[in-house]
């Protein structure tokens, strides 16, 4: 592989430099200095020492991503000793704590870090935590040791070293973790950089949360390793108030930024006639995590044009935790009309529903450099274009497997296989669906995100389609989740009907909640919401 700059060279400049890191809160823009981010570095390190962590081990990261000055300051320390930090999200509730457990188990060796909230929340719910094993990581510089050196004593890395873990969006029974080496992140930065062309000159903002595979790679490590600027809000915060997103974004003049398919009809709804936004800032927003609505990031580019956002500024983009964030980027704005009766299928699937909603369909663009894509069916062999099949995908920075898991299936002579369905179009890749979301229902295979699809772009709900299958009854039913600030409002008895109008089949019941259940890397956690519900819970 090539000889790249290491991450720790890359640290020693960045500390160096004079770009900015701000924070928001409620509006607030803080600035957030590099000498207190240095001095944050050395007082981990300190604690670490003294736990007795060094190079080479392994640690499971429970600092909350709200907490962005700890999380940095502690993140950066483990990069400079050559730790390589395990991401989980920060345990906040009896599940985070099982899926911290099993991890854990997974991984006895590991010591955990943790903010002393979250600390809290393991002991509380992790009666048998063995404590010699949890580190209180340092959160606010309150006393400086007195024996806290002046400079980073930066580690040399073996590039074939662990970098990191991330794990991906599986089930609480089966967390999965993607393990990606120091050479493979580097090479992974130099190619998606080639395609995103980041300078010194721009600022990110991002207000998803820093253990997401895309908060660590733009608002930590492409700032880091390419001296931007970088903008921090909380993801709480845009819930509660979509409009802060474009607040923030005007008021920093950040350049680049991104959301998944959900937050724009959020934005879109929340807005009301009182905004003063200047975006003539933006570059680009990226736009990947969720499917993708064509009529709903219509809507949104022509509504923000006022403000002067210029009418390219969504990319859409198709991404894998495997790949540490992006696998294709629609940076040239190739949306060419498609005659959805000349796709075929190599596999089952059912090219109806993709024909009725063939307006809809986004092109999630061409391959990052070194980045190649492959459609097959269901024995591997390699699919002509425009026909629907599972997407593979081979690059030398894909992740070289799961963490103390098999991972035998994730290969298939060096490709992985995604999990996803989608076809290629003049090397274009038209993402439609997931081998999972498959659902039968009524004598016909149908997907659940085309129901989800429809009643986005309808009425602006994020929403989840569970579909069940009742053996007692010898039936399969459907139950639709949907998320809205007052549930109260929906009525339910009109998506009922719309969804059967347009689909031909029923919803079992639709359920509106305040907030769905998320995942660690921030998707829909289906099986979690439907068990609640079964359960009483919501």
């Amino acid at each position: 592989m090539e000889n790249l700059p290491s991450l720790n060279q890359k640290l020693k400049e960045y500390l160096e430099c004079d770009s900015r890191i701000i924070l928001m809160k409620n509006g607030i823009a803080t600035n957030f200095s590099k000498t207190e981010l240095k001095t944050r570095i050395l007082c981990a390190r300190h604690t670490f020492e003294k736990a007795g962590l060094k190079q080479g081990d392994m640690v499971i990261f429970q600092i909350n991503g709200a907490s962005k000055k700890a999380f940095m300051g502690n993140f950066f320390a483990l990069l400079s000793m050559g730790i390589a930090p395990v991401f989980l999200t920060a345990a906040r509730s009896k599940d985070h704590v099982t899926r911290l457990i099993r991890v854990a188990s997974d991984n006895p060796n590991a010591a955990i870090i943790a903010d002393s909230e979250t600390a809290e929340f393991i002991k509380f719910f992790w009666k048998e935590c063995d404590l010699q094993r949890l580190i209180i990581a340092p959160e606010e510089i309150t006393q400086i040791p007195q024996d806290l050196p002046n400079e980073i004593d930066y580690v040399d890395v073996d590039p074939k070293a662990l970098a990191l873990v991330l794990y991906s969006s599986g089930s609480t029974s089966d967390p999965k973790g993607v393990m990606m080496s120091n050479e493979r992140f580097l090479l992974m930065l130099k190619n998606l950089n080639i395609a995103l062309k980041t300078s010194s000159k721009d600022t990110w903002l991002q207000w998803l949360p820093l253990e997401h595979a895309f908060g660590i790679v733009t608002l930590i490590t492409i700032p880091m390793y390419y001296k931007t600027g970088a903008v921090h809000m909380d993801a709480a915060e845009f819930i509660q108030n979509p409009k802060s997103w474009f607040d923030a974004v005007s008021k920093t003049r950040a350049t680049k930024t991104s959301a998944p398919n959900f937050a724009y009809p959020l934005l879109l709804k929340a807005m009301d006639g009182s905004e003063k936004w200047d975006l003539s800032c933006i570059d680009f927003i990226l736009n990947g995590g969720e499917p993708l609505s064509k009529k709903v990031l219509a809507e949104f580019t022509q509504t923000m044009a006022k403000f002067g956002m210029h009418e390219h500024a969504i990319v859409p983009l198709y991404g894998l935790t495997e790949a540490l964030g992006a696998v294709t980027f629609n940076m040239d704005h190739e949306y060419p009309e498609l005659d959805m009766n000349k796709v075929t299928s190599g596999i089952d699937f059912d090219m109806k529903g993709l024909r009725e909603n063939a307006k809809d369909i986004v092109c999630q663009g061409r391959p990052i450099p070194k980045m190649q894509i492959r459609i097959c069916d269901e024995e591997n062999k390699v699919l002509p274009d425009n026909t629907v099949g599972s997407i593979q995908v081979f690059s030398d920075y894909i992740c070289t497997g799961y963490l103390n898991k098999d991972s035998s299936d994730m290969f298939v002579d060096g490709w992985l296989d995604t999990g996803d369905l989608g076809f290629l179009s003049n090397e274009l890749l038209y993402v439609v669906g997931r081998k999972k979301d498959m659902f039968f229902i009524h004598g016909k295979n149908i997907y659940l995100r085309d129901i989800e699809q429809v009643v986005t772009s309808k009425f602006g709900y994020r929403c989840a389609a569970c579909g069940v299958n009742d053996s007692a009854a010898s039936t399969n039913y459907i139950y639709l989740f949907v998320e809205y600030g007052e549930p109260e409002k929906v009525n339910t008895h009109s998506l009922k009907e719309f969804v059967f109008s347009e689909m031909g089949f029923g919803l079992k019941e639709v359920i509106p909640l305040k907030s769905l259940v998320l995942t660690g890397t921030g998707k829909i956690a289906k099986e979690k919401l439907y068990a609640a519900y079964k359960e009483g819970k919501i």
